[in-house]
């Protein structure tokens, strides 16, 4: 491209014109037509003249300047800055004042381009808007022979290619009085664009375009009263307004009036601007929205901050109280939030989950409100100053998850006969966005513990203050003190909401929070003071810098009629002598003092009940009292003289010191001292002690004998020395506790030591194995025959093997591989030696002669007949003989007795030949100990192989419940006996079906014998 170059024939632009009628003036010094002229500076061709001031690139200014020989930045003057709100209504042609035409010879001023010029405040006339010859607008086309056209011309080309051609500049003027109102508007706006900083002049206009739409439905002809009948026929020439006509050019008359109308808005006082507004919005209108009817959404959000906090306080009283509230329609601070607003979350931290004390009094109605859901609902409210969104459910949730979204029924109830509470709270959130809290409540609510006070700590407080402490807190009849006392630190430090269910400390009822209530005005002002110290040691231990209580200044509510009263407007001394002195209720005090209830209970917060005397020794106070005494007067040194050198006895001690002897008691253990509840102890030497009870196995009763004493005394002492003390009775027994050498048989010691009768169940079982049985090895004893199976029973328990195959009919008895071992021990010299020391003569029988085994295995060989068994008592059920198998069997039985079975799986459980399985189960049927069912056909076919037949049914048998009563009878009866004690061993991997031989083996010589 060609570099432009300068040209030689030049002109400069005047002050205030604008770029198309420099260039204009330009191309007519050139002898060139406007477009022609473009095309040589390289600029785009184009059909609207508006483009020319509104549409360039500051680098192509710059290439004009060049090609002009103009300075730098000259031209910037010629055009409307970028961004300039023109407004929806762009005016596509250009206003002019004649006598300006005339005097600038015919050189066109840049702001007559502007919707909002519509008078020349120089000659005071109306701006015409189009040629009064052809009435078209002019400028509106780019002209094309302006060389040949004067300045100042009208150059609308019509359908012929004719030109217009009229003088502008003697069209005939709208002259305007002086002081009129268009000419003020006028003068209002050309001071806006006079500024070298046009952020001001771009808001106003931008607030002009956002509010034309509503001005144009709300003016009526009234309002143009005064405004000259040019204007009035004008504006009565209008369309009305409709989405077809929101983009049609207005007159110069009717932006005249659009502006005079809009001035005192926006250019006005506050109070102005609300009257002003409020006359505009028609009577009726009360939507509840902010914005007035007439102006769309989009309008509406273009206003600039200004404009909106006066449209919301003009509209405050129609608001709805919650929308009055989130915008602050009420206060100078009114405004949308922006949506990325971090304003109220910030705020959330300086909240408390109730409100203050001295502003519950203050904006809490008289009646017909709860207290706490009063406080906790106005806490919430001070969120919603702000807050972006509209969704009070998500407002409340922040504080009180538990509460119902009414906060709107709560703020309308406030406001309804003192609308001021909404002023109120706007100005607490305020306070709280501009400088903050003392407090920073949700780290409190973080850190500060469920329990900010502990039982002892609440103790030693009522102590230190002369009170008492109340119930503990394992106290089931009340609520203990010490949990108010609780409740009211954390609310102290926290503003905690203890309606909400899920905090530690909540109410558990209507009448715990009654209780609670009841517990304030108990306290006294040492106990308020001494648990606003521990309020203040928590927060330090916590790493928390901070005053344990804060609350805004009252003098936010300057100027403002609340419900209440200031809390500190209340008589102390009156409210200290109805409440503490004549022991009436608070609702009394309130209804004497001119107050409300709440205002009395936060007031009561700085008096207190006098001190009690109390003197019950029972009390804990008085009890503490006694121990603090004690502790100044039982010191070491004194019980040290007193009770261990002087030896007095306790109880003397606590006569001389009045104090109660259980205090003295305590005071002796605290410093280590020995108690003795009866005479001192008998001095016995320890190392002696030891000797004569454990080297010596001396009986303490022996002992107790030699030093004339008690033998729980030398009970008690060997305790003290920690030597573990012998059983008492038969396990203190020299034959119980005597142990044999090592060099004795294994199987001796184990029948003999810790147990009674060892060695006479030795000797009766080296006779009896002589014998074919044991019924006649009885009576060559002296024995039952049931007594020699037990203790040869215990003896094979004590071994933990057995020792005997027992008889069965006419087959002896006879010594397992064990038995004779033993009896060979038994023989032993060293052995017999040690029998003969501890059995008596009459116990020691000699061993059996030839003559007397003959006539014992001749008795043995002589069988009876077997008689009839003996019935069960209550089991209705037949007895059977029971063998080794059938124990087995019936153990099997009842380890499964839930369960249906058949003879297979009764095989591979107990591993018994299938044949004696049949038997059993066959016997145990008839007896009627089981029942028993055919396999059903489904299973029955199910099982067949493919190809055959499905073979037999299979017999389900189960135990009936007299069946399964006679099996447990059975292995119960028939079991060995359990050791006697624990010094007694046995061997648990013995096995069972060795055990029921034996025991079967036993039933057998018992069924020979008879």
């Amino acid at each position: 491209m060609t570099p432009l170059r300068v040209l030689p024939l030049r002109v400069a632009p005047l002050p205030g014109e604008g770029l198309d009628s420099w260039l204009e003036a330009l191309a007519r010094r050139n002898g060139l037509p406007i477009q022609p002229l473009l095309k040589v500076l390289h600029l785009p061709p184009f059909l609207a003249t508006r483009s020319l001031v509104t549409s360039l690139e500051p680098h192509v200014l710059r290439q004009l300047e060049h090609v002009a020989a103009l300075p730098a930045g000259r031209l910037d003057a010629t055009v409307l800055g970028g961004g300039f709100p023109l407004g929806p209504q762009r005016e596509p042609r250009c206003r002019f004042c004649p006598q300006c035409l005339s005097e600038r010879d015919g050189r066109w001023l840049l702001h007559w381009w502007l919707p909002w010029t519509f008078a020349c405040t120089t000659h005071q006339v109306l701006l015409h808007d189009v040629c009064p010859r052809c009435h078209t607008a002019p400028r509106r086309a780019m002209p094309r022979r302006t060389h040949r056209s004067a300045p100042g011309s009208c150059l609308r080309t019509g359908r012929d290619t004719s030109t217009c051609g009229t003088d502008l500049s003697t069209a005939p003027a709208i002259v305007l009085p002086t002081g009129h109102r268009l000419l003020e508007a006028q003068a209002w706006i050309d001071a806006l664009l006079a500024q070298p900083d046009q952020a001001e002049a771009h808001t106003v206009f931008s607030d002009l375009n956002a509010c034309t739409s509503w001005l144009l439905r709300s003016l009526t002809t009234a309002d143009l009263h005064g405004l000259g009948a040019v204007v009035l026929d004008d504006w009565s020439r209008q369309p009305p307004p409709s989405p077809k006509a929101r983009l049609r050019p207005l007159s110069a008359a009717a932006r005249g009036a659009l502006a005079q109308a809009a001035q005192p808005i926006l250019a006005g006082t506050d109070a102005e601007a609300i009257e002003a507004i409020r006359h505009l919005r028609r009577q009726g209108e009360a939507t509840g929205s902010p914005a007035p009817q007439g102006m769309d959404f989009h309008p509406w959000h273009q206003l600039s901050a200004d404009a909106h906090r006066r449209f919301l306080q003009a509209a405050d009283p129609q608001m709805r109280p919650m929308d009055r509230l989130r915008l602050r329609s009420a206060t100078d601070r009114a405004g949308y939030p922006s949506a990325d607003s971090a304003v109220s979350t910030n705020r959330l931290r300086h909240l408390p989950q109730l409100l203050w004390p001295t502003w519950t009094v203050q904006l809490m109605p008289r009646e017909g409100t709860d207290e706490d859901y009063f406080r906790a609902m106005a806490s919430a409210l001070l969120l919603l100053p702000g807050q972006p969104q509209q969704s009070t459910r998500e407002i409340t949730d922040r504080l009180h998850p538990y509460l119902s979204d009414t906060m709107g029924l709560v703020l309308r109830r406030s406001i309804e006969k003192h609308p001021e509470v909404l002023t109120a709270l706007s100005r607490l959130a305020d306070h709280l966005d501009d400088h903050g809290s003392a407090i920073d409540y949700q780290r409190r609510r973080d850190l500060i513990p469920g329990e900010p006070i502990t039982w002892d700590a609440w103790k030693q407080l009522c102590f230190d203050t002369g009170t008492q402490p109340g119930e503990s807190p394992t106290s089931t009849s009340q609520t203990p003190r010490f949990v108010q006392a609780q409740r009211y630190l954390h609310q102290l430090l926290t503003g905690s909401d203890l309606a909400d269910p899920a905090h530690p400390l909540a109410w558990q009822s209507a009448g715990d929070r009654s209780r609670y209530l009841a517990f304030l005005p108990t306290l006294t002002l040492d106990q308020r003071q001494a648990l606003h110290a521990h309020a203040r040691t928590l927060l330090a231990q916590l790493n928390i810098a901070e005053p344990h209580t804060w609350e805004p200044p009252e003098d936010l509510a300057t100027g403002l009629t609340l419900p209440g009263r200031p809390l500190s407007d209340i008589d102390l001394e009156a409210l200290d002598r109805i409440v503490c002195v004549e022991q009436r209720t608070p609702g009394e005090a309130a209804q004497q003092l001119g107050t409300t209830l709440t205002h009395v209970r936060f007031a009561l917060e700085h008096v207190g009940p006098r001190p009690r005397q109390w003197t019950s020794p029972t009390s804990p106070l008085v009890s503490w009292q006694l121990r603090e005494r004690a502790r100044a007067t039982l010191t070491a040194e004194f019980l040290d003289r007193e009770y261990t050198q002087q030896e007095k006895p306790l109880t003397q001690i606590a006569q001389e010191t009045d104090l109660p002897r259980h205090i003295v008691v305590e005071r002796a253990k605290d410093l280590g001292l020995t108690i003795y509840r009866t005479r001192r102890p008998l001095p016995i030497d320890e190392n002696w002690l030891r000797e004569q009870y454990l080297t010596h196995q001396r009986s303490t009763y022996n002992i107790a004998l030699q030093l004339d004493t008690e033998d729980e005394t030398i009970r008690r002492r060997l305790q003290r020395l920690g030597i573990p003390l012998r059983a008492q009775g038969v396990h203190s027994r020299t034959v119980m506790i005597a142990k044999l050498d090592t060099s004795i048989p294994r199987d001796i010691r184990a029948a003999v030591e810790g147990t009674l009768h060892g060695w006479l169940r030795l000797h009766r079982f080296h006779i009896t194995m002589s014998f074919p049985n044991l019924t006649t090895a009885g009576a060559y004893l002296g024995a039952e025959q049931r007594a020699l199976t037990t203790q040869f029973q215990r003896l094979e328990a004590d071994i933990g093997h057995p020792l005997y195959h027992r008889s069965v009919q006419t087959t002896p008895q006879r010594p397992t591989s064990r038995g004779k071992s033993l009896l060979r021990n038994i023989q032993r010299p060293e052995v017999q030696a040690l029998m003969n020391n501890a059995l008596s003569p009459t116990q020691m029988l000699p061993m059996s002669d030839v003559s007397t085994i003959a006539e014992a295995e001749a008795a043995a060989r002589h069988r009876g007949k077997r008689g009839p068994l003996k019935p069960f008592d209550g089991i209705a059920v037949e007895r059977i003989r029971i063998r080794q198998e059938t124990l087995t069997l019936l153990q099997d039985l009842l380890d499964h007795a839930d369960q249906e079975f058949y003879g297979a799986q009764v095989h591979s459980r107990t591993d018994l030949p299938q044949g004696t399985v049949s038997d059993q189960l066959r016997r145990l049927r008839q007896a009627g100990w089981l029942t028993s069912r055919p396999e059903d056909d489904g299973s029955w076919m199910r099982r067949a192989t493919p190809g055959r037949g499905p073979g037999r049914r299979i017999t389900y048998y189960s135990l009936t419940p007299e069946g399964r009563r006679a099996a447990a009878h059975e292995l119960h009866t028939r079991r060995f006996p359990a050791p006697r004690n624990s010094t007694e061993r046995w061997d648990e991997s013995t096995d069972r079906t060795s055990r029921h031989r034996s025991e079967a083996a036993g039933h057998a010589d018992r069924g020979r014998q008879k």
